[in-house]
Parts: structure tokens; C-alpha cells; sequence
């Protein structure tokens, strides 16, 4: 099992997200961002499992692509309302190159996603 694959995991048994302190260039640990919401924790298990195979960096042999889909983090900090609503459907039916979820997610799902993606 590798290093990536446990974090994974032990994130997703967990519940939760880790959370790591960043450490400043003298070596003092600063303290760690402002604890996640309820919704953003069960968000970041969804991403874990339904969006990061493509919006995840990834080491993969033969030359297939390090990242399929675009990266997410800070797209969605500082969203309007109207910019939220138009991701929530783009989560649900998709479009060209991403597959839509209006099966697979129920609308707390997509809130919880939401939220999370919003950490990022």
C-alpha cells in the first residue's frame, strides 16, 4: 500500500480531513487554517471518491496524462451566488468532457461538494 493510498484512506475512515501545519522557513509550526465545516468534511470524502481521478494530480505509467481534468483549488473561494448555481449544474449534468452526477449525488451531496470545493 503506498504512502498516498493510506492518507486516503485514513482521511476517508476518519471522517475527516487531515490537517496539517504548515511550517514557516525558521521551522516554527504556524497555526492550522480555520476547522472545516461539517458539510466541507462529507465534501471532501465525496471529491476523494467521485472527482479525483481526474482533478487529482496523478503518477501513472505509458505516458497516460498526470491530470485529466482541471484544477479546482481556488476556483471557487470568493463564488457569487449565480456562479455556485451554475457549478451546482454543472456537477449535476455535466458537459463536454465531465460526466454529470444527477444519478449518482442527491442535492445535500452536491451542497456538501460545494462546500468543500469552496475550501480549496
Amino acid at each position: 500500500m503506498t504512502i498516498v493510498t493510506f492518507l486516503v484512506l485514513a482521511v476517508l475512515l476518519s471522517g475527516g480531513s487531515l490537517c496539517l501545519q504548515a511550517q514557516s522557513k525558521s521551522g516554527a509550526a504556524q497555526p492550522a487554517a480555520e476547522k472545516p465545516s461539517e458539510e466541507a468534511i462529507r465534501g471532501e470524502g465525496l471529491f476523494l471518491q467521485r472527482c479525483s481521478l481526474c482533478h487529482l494530480p496523478r503518477k501513472l505509467k505509458f505516458g497516460s496524462p498526470p491530470v485529466v481534468g482541471p484544477s479546482l483549488s481556488g476556483q471557487f473561494k470568493d463564488a457569487t451566488p449565480d456562479q455556485l448555481k451554475v457549478l451546482r449544474g454543472f456537477i449535476l449534468k455535466g458537459g463536454p468532457d465531465m460526466p454529470g452526477f444527477q444519478y449518482g449525488l442527491e442535492a445535500k451531496d452536491v451542497d456538501d461538494l460545494i462546500a468543500y470545493l469552496k475550501t480549496l
